[in-house]
């Protein structure tokens, strides 16, 4: 039920959702969660804490981190189909 949610609100036209398939190779992975807001703000999870970042720099170093990983992730109708294929998949496993 999750997934066919992610799919609906994937289709709301101010809504950009993407996803990372766990089975495709990305050279590099995000050693933390890390969120960015805007040009102005980006927060960093650790194990230890978080990091509130407002320097243009660093949120921009994140912000460049954010578009190398956008480059591996699926939108739209691939999304969609992703999202359908891995419902069926797990419903299969739980059968």
């Amino acid at each position: 039920m999750q997934l066919d949610w992610l799919a609906s609100i994937s289709r709301i036209p101010n809504v950009k959702l993407g996803v990372i398939p766990l089975d495709g190779h990305i050279p590099e992975r995000p050693l933390n969660t890390f969120t960015v807001y805007d040009r102005r703000l980006a927060t960093v999870e650790t194990g230890t804490g978080a990091l509130i970042l407002r320097d243009h720099r660093d949120v921009e170093a994140y912000r460049e981190d954010f578009a190398r990983y956008e480059a591996y992730a699926l939108f739209g109708d691939d999304l969609r189909q992703a999202l359908s294929d891995w419902s069926t998949l797990f419903t299969r496993q739980r059968q």
